[in-house]
Order: C-alpha cells, then sequence, then structure tokens
C-alpha cells in the first residue's frame, strides 16, 4: 500500500499539467466560443396601467369574483344580478376617481372610461373572449349608475345639504350646472313626459328594491326546490305591494287580469253538460310564458315591460326540445348580451341627444328673440340720428 500510494499523485500532476498544456493550446491556436446573451425579461406592467385584455390573463385572480354571461348560481355571477358588489364598484370609483363634474356618463372621456373599466378587471374575473361584452356591459351599467348618482346628489343638494365623501370640485362644478335655468326647464319637460307615458298609466312602478329582476327569478327557483317558475309568477312576485298586497302599477296589473283571465278560460272544463269531471286544459310553463310576453308591452329593442329581458319565442306546443350545442347556445348567448348592451347604450345616447337638441332648440329661440331685439334697437337708434340730422 505504501508503494502504491504515490501513484494517484502523480497521476494528478500529470492530469493537471495536461489539462494546463490543452487549455494553453487551445488559447493559442482557436477563439473562445460565442455564447448569445439571454434575452432581456419582459418588462413588468403595473396592473393599473396594463390594457385589459392582457391584465384579465394574469395569474393570481383566482379569488375575484367571476362574471359570465350566463351564470351559475354559487359559481359567477353577471350584471343582471344584484347583491354582487358590481353596482358597489362602480359608485366607489365615483367617489375615489371622478375628478371633473360631468353632467351624464357620455360626457366622461374614453380614455377615463377605459381606466374605470380597467379599475373594474382588478375587482372581477372573466375569461379573456368575454372581454369586449363585459365592456359594453360595464359602460351600460356605469352609464346609467352614473345618472342615478348624480340625480341622488342633486336632491341632496336640494335640501341645501352637502353628499358625505364627495369631491369638492365634483360638487361644486355640479351646483354650477344644475342653477342653469336650461337645466331645470329639461328636468321639468322630462319629469312631465315620464309621468304622461304607457297611456296613462303613470310611472313605471315596481317592488323589488335593491333586488335585481333575475335574482327575484333565482330567488323564486330555489324556493321552488330548483324547479324554474312561470313569468307571470314573477311579474307578480316583482310588482305586488307587500303591504297592500296590490299591484300597484296599473299597467302591469291589466298584464297579470288579462293573463290570469285567459288562464281560467282555458283551464275550464270542455265538456258542455256541467260534468265537473269533464277534461281540462293543463298549461304548460312555456305557454304561460308566451301569454305574458304576448300581453307584456315592448320596448324599444324588443325589452318586455316589467320583466327586464328580450322577448324570445317559446315552442308552445312541442313535447321534445331538440339538441342544442351547449358551446354554440354560449355563443349565441354571449352575442345576444353584446346586442342588448349596445342597444340599452345607443337608447340612452338617443335620449341624451334628444335633450341636447332640445337645449340646442331653446337656445336657438333665445338667440332669434336676441336678434329681433337688437334689431329693432338699432332700427330706433337709426331713426333717432335721421331725426337729430
Amino acid at each position: 500500500m505504501s508503494e502504491e500510494s504515490p501513484r494517484p499523485a502523480a497521476r494528478r500532476r500529470s492530469s493537471v499539467s495536461s489539462s494546463r498544456a490543452s487549455g494553453s493550446s487551445h488559447e493559442q491556436n482557436s477563439f473562445p466560443a460565442y455564447i448569445p446573451a439571454p434575452p432581456p425579461a419582459p418588462a413588468q406592467q403595473n396592473p393599473g396601467v396594463m390594457p385589459v385584455e392582457l391584465l384579465v390573463q394574469q395569474p393570481g385572480r383566482e379569488h375575484l369574483p367571476v362574471l359570465h354571461p350566463t351564470p351559475r348560481r354559487g359559481h359567477s355571477t353577471w350584471f343582471t344580478k344584484s347583491s354582487n358588489g358590481i353596482s358597489r364598484s362602480i359608485n366607489q370609483m365615483m367617489y375615489s376617481m371622478l375628478q371633473i363634474g360631468y353632467t351624464k356618463w357620455s360626457e366622461i372621456p374614453q380614455d377615463d372610461q377605459e381606466l374605470w373599466f380597467r379599475q373594474f378587471a382588478q375587482e372581477f374575473n372573466w375569461h379573456p373572449d368575454h372581454t369586449e361584452t363585459v365592456r359594453i356591459r360595464f359602460k351600460a351599467k356605469a352609464m346609467d349608475s352614473y345618472t342615478k348618482q348624480v340625480n341622488a346628489w342633486k336632491k341632496v343638494w336640494q335640501k341645501n345639504k352637502r353628499p358625505r365623501n364627495i369631491n369638492g370640485r365634483v360638487f361644486e362644478q355640479l351646483i354650477v350646472h344644475w342653477q342653469k335655468d336650461e337645466t331645470a326647464e329639461t328636468s321639468s319637460r322630462n319629469s312631465k313626459n315620464r309621468k304622461s307615458d304607457r297611456g296613462g298609466k303613470g310611472m313605471y312602478v315596481h317592488n323589488l328594491g335593491a333586488c335585481s329582476m333575475s335574482t327575484k327569478e333565482d330567488e323564486l327557483i330555489e324556493a321552488n326546490d330548483g324547479n324554474p317558475v312561470d313569468r307571470l309568477q314573477l311579474i307578480k312576485v316583482a310588482h305586488t305591494n307587500k303591504t297592500t298586497g296590490q299591484i300597484q302599477d296599473l299597467l302591469i296589473k291589466d298584464v297579470v287580469d288579462l293573463v290570469e283571465t285567459e288562464i281560467a278560460s282555458q283551464s275550464q272544463p270542455l265538456s258542455d253538460d256541467g260534468d265537473s269531471v269533464g277534461a281540462s286544459t293543463n298549461l304548460s310553463r312555456l305557454q304561460i310564458n308566451e301569454m305574458v310576453e304576448k300581453a307584456v308591452p315592448k320596448r324599444k329593442g324588443g325589452f318586455l315591460v316589467g320583466l327586464a329581458r328580450r322577448a324570445s319565442s317559446y315552442p308552445a306546443s312541442s313535447s321534445q326540445v331538440p339538441y342544442a350545442d351547449p358551446m354554440i347556445l354560449e355563443e349565441l348567448h354571449d352575442k345576444g348580451e353584446r346586442i342588448v348592451a349596445l342597444e340599452e347604450q345607443n337608447a340612452t345616447i338617443q335620449a341624451e341627444n334628444a335633450t341636447i337638441q332640445a337645449e340646442n332648440a331653446t337656445i336657438l329661440a333665445e338667440l332669434a328673440s336676441q336678434k329681433k331685439t337688437n334689431a329693432e334697437i338699432m332700427e330706433k337708434l337709426n331713426r333717432l340720428f335721421a331725426s337729430s340730422s
């Protein structure tokens, strides 16, 4: 062992020396191999400035409430539902992000509207494919919420009070708008038009409170052991005063009376001999829904008054429902949601344009009157100059 022990050391020295020789030869006869520089790391973007299309694809968003055009109770929600934080989110933005007292949502610059939507995307999650649909629905909801909030602030101001936590600059600018004569005239005219609508039946009245029609339907379905309810039951519950037990909205009351009369007539015994055992007509939920849709007045875009949804066709006598691909149905529903949101947005814009046109007509009439007055003054001055000369 003692004789062989030096040998590994000798081998190590030989290995080291050969390695040095090899390295020296390599340095003299060749250039070092080229090693490309690693690509620069992508710049980290602040979620506050990141495009929404990119923001919704970021990891770590699983804890956020999920939006889906076809919401599932307990899994996802949508703009048609209530008590899901959407309205609260938008209202909070009015206090924290609004810096100028715009009188209506359409006056807010598009860049600022997108900034609000980006903030919304940090509070809710959805599939990237639904981003444009969510954007349209958000702006329609924001437009409605903004109008209601400005009106609420106005009512506080009319009581000589100041809304809590409102931006002082915003409030002062809104006061200037509210104090204008043309603003008061427009408000009075719009109020008169709302009260004279619907064939003298008065303004629309429901008893849902802060609950949406869609959420009320969910509650009725849950109370019915998960089984769907017909729209007659839905419209009655939504419009019946809990204290008096009466339907306050006269137009809706007429609809309910008409449908119930039609159901009763179709459910009477078919035999004419007074036999109470005679066959009767058992109406399906789809048939009752069809009756309600025929009786309820339609607004622009096919919206059913009192039901907050669009009209649709129901196969009243069909006993079999053909198979439909769920993905196709979801895509159609998604597109339908976009159409609904755009129609709502368009209707609001048209109403605002009509108001602006009325205001412009008033201004033009005032200018014409002032022009006539100026002409009369000039004519009198000319006569005075002529008589003095």
